[in-house]
């Protein structure tokens, strides 16, 4: 089925030049360009966000290991018929196109590609020669309803576990039905068209395919970087993932209720990819939701010091910033940390399940600014049950007292930082227990924004960045929808502005968004596992 299929190509459309992007790129994994098989992988945003993708580069690297596969990568970036970036091929040439879809906003994006491909964006309105459209990534395990009207098949878990079953369906099919036929009854695949949960009810769930802890403990299941690129927002970096899970169980994040128990790869195969790192880059960064909980951090972190390496990660829960990680860290060339205190106060922090003072998190900031860091980012959320104006205000008190810690430490270096404030408001994303919970409604949410705009204007070194209300309403929107989305979310990709959307359509999106879900959750016909 993925043999190069002959058909009339649209001419005359301006397309991207890859051959820059590829120049930059070091290859870590094996390169395989000639194959009887190839699978279009595509990421429905820029090639600089999508190769910042560890998943996307772990299924990258995965069908390239495959005998007789190979992959060639897409991307939104030009105008025109989305082509390749290894030989320039179109994407409707591909039997198969393999999206990997990490945000809900993408969503218009990869319509967007399809259109642009002349490839039918309805799945009902493909024919037989047209490719297969697979969606991965964490939207096709939260919920995958309201893109079930664009989308063939929906891979549920992790690529170790989906790829053994759809690539050999793929390969061994002779046409898209009998594919789509024989996946139907595969463990870890959603297909519109064979399950009707929104139709059924009482069938077995569908299950996610989550990569266990048994299987970390193996020594090819540690995604690490395929490609090391300077062309990302992880410049030259080469990543390699800690661990999976979160130890706490806020009551706002899917990750950690979506992903499973928190688990971790040894230490002995983190380190042993340190050696395909120094092949390609002096630049590692360790990547996780709880990076910091990896029970060897600080010998990883000081190994990766003793071998050269300059080292960062992407976020450390409040608890495990301490001496034996911030020092090496530093000491490797990191000056930026990010920590997530969600929200000003005590209360409502106790209130979300994250049982962590205001002074806790003080003794971390003075920690982190003595240890030499000019970069500190607070992550919060606004709009969340319960909360107050003075919960609001906390959060601009916080940030003032951050501020006077840094100065403290500023004094005796004479190195004054930059606090960076970044504020999202809540999306109650489905498998968590605030799942059920309204979106705080827009006026107060535009009374919240403009608080905290008037109070970090006041207060140097310290930057704001906000989530717009009307960016909320519409992710949750999408992220509880049912597959009556689709035609609001065709329209979107198409050009009408999220604006018009939102208000040309109130009677369908405000119930979704602005009232308590009710008793039957749309989307657990999937287990999370």
């Amino acid at each position: 089925m993925n043999k190069l299929r002959k058909k009339h190509v649209r001419a005359g459309n301006r397309t991207h030049d890859w051959a820059a992007f590829r120049a930059a790129e070091k290859l870590v994994c094996s390169t395989v360009e000639q194959a009887p098989f190839r699978l279009a992988l595509a990421y429905a945003n820029t090639y600089e966000v999508g190769m910042s993708s560890l998943g996307f580069q772990r299924v990258h690297e995965l069908v390239r290991e495959t005998p007789m596969w190979t992959c060639e990568r897409f991307f939104t970036d030009g105008h025109g018929i989305p082509r390749s970036v290894e030989s320039h091929t179109p994407l409707d040439q591909f039997g198969c196109v393999a999206f990997s879809v990490s945000f809900e906003e993408d969503y218009l994006h990869l319509l967007q590609m399809l259109d642009r491909a002349g490839i039918p964006v309805r799945r009902d309105d493909r024919g037989p020669w047209d490719p297969l459209i697979v969606m991965g990534g964490s939207c096709a395990s939260i919920n995958p309803l309201p893109m079930s009207e664009f989308i063939d098949v929906f891979a549920l878990g992790a690529a170790e576990n989906i790829l053994p079953s759809l690539l050999p369906a793929l390969a061994e099919e002779q046409d898209r039905q009998t594919v789509l036929d024989r996946l139907a009854e595969e463990r870890g695949f959603y297909l519109p068209s064979h399950h009707r949960p929104e139709e059924e009810s009482g069938s077995p769930k569908l299950r996610k395919l989550e990569l266990s802890a048994d299987q970390m403990r193996s020594p090819g299941n540690l995604p690490t970087s395929s490609i090391v690129t300077p062309k990302t927002e992880f410049a030259n970096k080469f990543l390699i993932e800690m661990s999976r899970g979160c130890p706490e169980k806020c009551r706002y994040c899917w990750a950690t209720f979506g992903m499973g128990k928190f688990r971790w790869h040894p230490a002995d195969y983190i380190l042993e990819s340190l050696e395909r790192a120094q092949t390609v880059t002096d630049q590692v960064g360790f990547v996780a939701t709880a990076v910091g909980d990896h029970p060897e951090i600080q010998r990883i972190l000081q190994q990766a010091l003793t071998s050269g390496f300059r080292t960062s990660v992407s976020s450390i829960r409040i608890p495990a910033v301490k001496e034996g990680v911030l020092e090496p860290l530093h000491e490797s060339g990191a000056r930026s940390i990010t920590l997530a205190p969600e929200t000003g106060s005590d209360r409502l922090r106790l209130l979300m399940n994250k049982p962590i003072t205001n002074a806790t998190l003080l003794e971390k900031v003075r920690l982190i600014f003595r240890h030499g860091f000019t970069q500190l980012k607070l992550y919060f959320i606004i709009g969340l049950p319960q909360e107050t104006m003075d919960d609001v205000q906390a959060i601009l008190e916080l940030g003032a007292a951050c501020r006077g810690l840094m100065l403290e430490e500023a004094s005796k270096t004479g190195v004054i930082g930059n606090i960076h404030l970044g504020c999202n408001i809540l999306i109650p994303k489905p498998y968590t227990p605030w799942q059920r919970e309204p979106m705080d409604n827009k006026r107060n949410l535009e009374h919240k924004i403009a608080v905290l705009r008037k109070g970090a204007a006041k207060m140097p070194n310290v930057t704001l960045s906000m989530m717009s209300p009307r960016q909320a309403i519409w992710q949750t929107y999408i992220s509880r929808a049912g597959s009556d989305a689709a035609d609001l979310i065709e329209r979107a990709a198409r050009g009408q502005s999220l604006a018009s959307v939102l208000r040309e359509f109130p009677e369908r999106i405000e119930p979704e968004v602005f009232q308590p879900f009710p008793r039957q959750l749309r989307w657990h016909f999937m287990s999370t596992g």
